[in-house]
C-alpha cells in the first residue's frame, strides 16, 4: 500500500469508522465472555472468544465488537498525532508551550465538563429519582473521582483511570501527550525518525520491564507510554511524502497480534500491531465508499459527533443495556445497542452544538475586552 496521507474528509471517515467500533463494544463487552485484554492481560479471554465463534453462531457480532471493538481507540491515537503533526510540522515559528497547552485544554475541557453535567444529570434520575437510590449514598463515592476528573491527570492515580465513566481515561490520556507533544516535536525536528524509533522502543522497554503496570495499579496502557509506538505512528505517516507499507508489515502485524493474545509480553505490543492492521483496513474502505454513498454520509456523520459520542456512551447504555443483560437475546442485545446509539447520536449532536457555542463565547469574550 502506498500511503498518500488523508484529508480532513477521510480523517472524518476514519473517526466515523472507530468511534462506531468504540460505542458497539463498550454496550457488548460486560456480558460474563468474550471479555477483552484492553488495559490488562489474561491468556483465556482469546479462547472464550474462540468457544463463542465455534458453537454460539447466535453471539459471533456480540463476540466480535466486544473483543476486538475496543481497538477503535487506537485510531484516535494515531489521528490525534497525525492532526497535530499535520498542523505543527511546517511552522518556522516556535511552539510556545504554555500558548499549545492553553489551546489544547480550551478545545478539549468544555465538552469534557458538558459530559460531566450531562453524567450527572442522567445518572441522578436514573439512579434516584427513577430506581430510589438515597441521594447521599449515590452522591458520596463520587465525589473523590469527581475531583480527580476535573484535573485531567487522574489516570496517575491508583482505581480512577478508568472510575465513574470508564471511557473518560482517553480525556486523561490526550492530555498527557499534549504536554509531551511539543517535546517530541521538537525533537523529531532535530533527529528525524531515528528519534521516534528510540522513543517507542524506550516505552515498550517501560512496559516490559513493569509487567504492564507503572505503579499499583496504573496501567502503562492509561498513559502515553503504553499508547506511544502508536502516537509515533501517526507522527510518521503525517510526513509530506507518499510512503510505502509493504504487505509483509501487515502480514507481521497480523501475527504479533495474534501472538498478543496468548503471551503477556507480546501483548504489551498488540495495541500497536493492531494499529497498524487498522490503517490497512480503513485505507481500504475508503477506496470502496463512494463519495456521498450513504455509507459515506454515515461515516461522515458519526465522524463529526465523535467527540461527545465518545463521552457520553459510557453511561447513557445504563438502562439499555442492564435490559440486554436481563433479556440475554441475543438479538434483542443488537437491537437494544441500535437503539442506545440512537440515543447517544442524537444527544451528542446537541451537545456538539452547545459546545460550539461555549467556543464561540470564549473566542469572543476576549475581543470585547479589547
Amino acid at each position: 500500500m502506498i500511503w498518500k496521507g488523508i484529508t480532513k474528509v477521510e480523517t472524518n471517515v476514519f473517526k466515523g469508522l472507530g468511534i462506531l467500533m468504540i460505542v458497539i463494544h463498550n454496550f457488548m463487552h460486560r456480558f460474563p465472555t468474550p471479555s477483552e485484554n484492553e488495559m490488562e492481560f489474561t491468556a483465556g479471554k482469546a479462547f472464550n472468544l474462540f468457544d463463542i465463534l465455534l458453537t454460539e453462531p447466535a453471539g459471533i457480532i456480540r463476540a466480535l465488537f466486544s473483543y476486538f471493538g475496543h481497538f477503535g481507540v487506537q485510531i484516535f491515537i494515531f489521528l490525534s498525532a497525525y492532526g497535530l503533526m499535520k498542523k505543527y510540522a511546517k511552522s518556522d515559528s516556535k511552539l510556545l508551550y504554555i500558548k499549545f497547552i492553553f489551546e489544547r485544554v480550551v478545545k478539549i475541557y468544555p465538552m469534557f465538563l458538558l459530559a460531566i453535567v450531562s453524567y450527572f444529570v442522567f445518572m441522578f434520575t436514573y439512579n434516584v429519582v427513577y430506581s430510589g437510590m438515597v441521594l447521599m449514598d449515590w452522591l458520596l463515592p463520587l465525589s473523590k473521582p469527581l475531583i480527580f476528573k476535573l484535573s485531567l491527570l487522574y489516570n496517575f492515580y491508583p482505581n480512577q483511570g478508568l472510575s465513574i465513566v470508564g471511557p473518560w481515561w482517553f480525556s486523561s490520556f490526550i492530555f498527557q501527550f499534549y504536554l509531551v507533544f511539543p517535546l517530541i516535536l521538537a525533537m523529531f525536528k532535530r533527529f528525524g525518525n531515528v528519534f521516534l524509533i528510540a522513543l517507542s522502543l524506550v516505552c515498550i522497554a517501560i512496559s516490559i520491564l513493569t509487567n504492564g503496570y507503572l505503579y499499583s495499579n496504573v496501567s502503562v496502557f492509561i498513559t502515553v507510554i503504553g499508547h506511544m509506538p502508536v502516537l509515533c505512528l501517526g507522527i510518521y505517516l503525517a510526513q509530506d511524502k507518499p510512503l510505502h507499507l509493504p504487505n509483509w508489515l501487515l502480514a507481521i502485524s497480523i501475527t504479533a497480534f495474534a501472538i498478543g493474545n496468548f503471551n503477556e509480553y507480546a501483548f504489551l505490543v498488540s495495541h500497536f500491531f493492531f494499529a497498524i492492521i487498522l490503517v490497512f483496513l480503513f485505507s481500504a474502505i475508503l477506496k470502496h465508499i463512494k463519495v456521498g454513498s450513504l455509507v459515506f454520509k454515515t461515516c461522515m456523520f458519526f465522524g463529526s459527533i465523535s467527540m461527545p459520542l465518545f463521552l457520553v456512551n459510557g453511561f447513557l447504555r445504563t438502562p439499555w443495556e442492564g435490559m440486554a443483560h436481563e433479556i440475554n437475546n441475543e438479538l434483542i442485545t443488537i437491537l437494544l445497542c441500535l437503539l442506545c446509539l440512537t440515543i447517544a447520536s442524537l444527544y451528542s449532536v446537541f451537545l456538539l452544538k452547545l459546545n460550539n457555542k461555549l467556543h464561540g463565547l470564549l473566542k469572543a469574550k476576549p475581543l470585547s475586552m479589547r
